[in-house]
């Protein structure tokens, strides 16, 4: 049994609520796909080859709806199975060079190297843990440029994530390639089929790929310190 199979079983957790939660998104997608309105403009505009068209051009504007509460427990718990696997991960490498069992450890996330420190002593991790690895966490952090392991942790976290609810699926709605002209020189075009609806977070990220990326940002640091555990 290797020291990083609870973390391994952690990300293989994530993963299976991930593809839960894949058809509920669609869903939400297709849902909202059809709340679409089209704000239509007409004027004069100039086509690919130069000519002057009178047309009316389409467009739609992104709107919010709240993610119902299953969407937002699944998107919780591939969060938090993850980010676990980080705190398993950083608790085995302190008892691996600690040679013997230490309390209180948490993967630690700083957006500054004072805090750094700060969280260090706190979990445990300043006196347990080789300079070495101290070196290797302190590249995760978001003041070292990580910023994904700062944005899993506040999905994870539980009263951020409650607040996130509420807009935690913007719609953001765009037209396809080459359906700009909903009316042009006459000939319709077929708009709501070609609008495109992306379930997004607020900060503008998509949802499924977000934590498609997290699981392996995860799982690909798992296999980077898994030779750690042979080197003693």
């Amino acid at each position: 049994m290797h020291p990083l199979d609870g973390a391994y079983q952690r990300v293989s957790r994530a993963r299976d609520h991930l593809e839960d939660l894949k058809p509920q998104v669609n869903a939400l997608r297709q849902a909202a796909h059809h709340r679409v309105s089209l704000n239509r403009k007409p004027g004069i505009f100039t086509l690919p080859d130069g000519r002057k068209v009178r047309a009316v051009r389409g467009s739609v504007s992104a709107f919010i709806v709240p993610a119902p509460l299953g969407v937002s427990v699944l998107i919780g718990e591939v969060a938090q199975h993850l980010r676990i696997a980080l705190d398993y991960l950083v608790y085995e490498l302190a008892c691996f060079d600690a040679k013997r069992s230490v309390d209180r450890t948490q993967f630690p996330v700083a957006d500054s190297e004072e805090r750094f420190k700060d969280l260090l002593a706190r979990y445990n991790l300043r006196d347990t843990l080789t300079p070495e690895h101290i070196t290797a966490i302190e590249r995760l952090q978001p003041f070292c440029g990580c910023h994904w392991i700062a944005r899993l942790g506040e999905l994870s976290n539980p009263d951020k994530h409650r607040h996130l609810t509420a807009v935690i699926s913007p719609i953001a709605v765009t037209l396809s390639p080459g359906s700009t002209e909903a009316i042009l020189a006459g000939k319709h075009v077929d708009v709501q089929n070609d609008i495109a609806v992306k379930i997004t977070f607020g900060d503008g990220t998509p949802v499924i790929e977000s934590l498609e990326q997290f699981e392996s940002q995860v799982s690909q640091l798992l296999r980077d310190f898994h030779p750690e555990f042979e080197r003693r």
